[in-house]
């Protein structure tokens, strides 16, 4: 009974192995297509090879990267800079006395982002000039300000820098 059935197996083997081979054709002339493709791909306009290019793009942007890095830190080093850096500035002129015309006399606050600086008096008379200076720290003045020191104190806590400003 088997030897009966054998021509019969082996005419199904024989169509299961057609059948592959001819799948296996179909995907054989699909991958040569596919890496054609991507041959063709890999060459540049001009008939260059495109890997070289593609290399050097990614060295320009490992490049570009690290500069963006290094400029990062200076940038954080500026603004650290800029915040011990004069950012505002009161000027307050009056006068004195009243045989002074002309507002000779001044107080003039000047602060960092943190509110430290000095404020600079000078007082204009006739015959003489007096200049008094006195430290400020976090905006505050151990000493006691004039009218014309406190108000020069208050302009320079409002006039600030283009970014501290945004």
């Amino acid at each position: 009974m088997l030897a009966q059935a054998a021509p019969q197996y082996f005419g199904i083997f024989a169509a299961l192995v057609g059948v592959t081979w001819i799948l296996l054709l179909f995907v054989f002339l699909k991958q040569r297509r596919d890496l054609s493709l991507i041959h063709e791909a890999l060459r540049g306009t001009s008939g260059e090879r495109l890997e070289p290019l593609l290399q050097e793009h990614l060295r320009s942007k490992q490049r570009l990267e690290k500069r963006a890095d290094e400029l990062a830190k200076r940038v954080a080093e500026l603004e650290q800079k800029a915040m011990e850096c004069v950012s505002g500035v009161g000027l307050v002129r009056y006068n004195a006395f009243g045989d002074v015309g002309g507002e000779q006399s001044f107080a003039l606050a000047l602060q960092n982002e943190e509110g430290d600086g000095v404020v600079v008096n000078s007082i204009t008379g006739r015959e003489q000039t007096r200049i008094y200076c006195k430290a400020v720290k976090a905006g505050r003045c151990d000493q006691n300000l004039t009218p014309e020191e406190e108000k020069a104190l208050q302009l320079a806590r409002r006039r600030k820098t283009p970014s501290q400003a945004q």
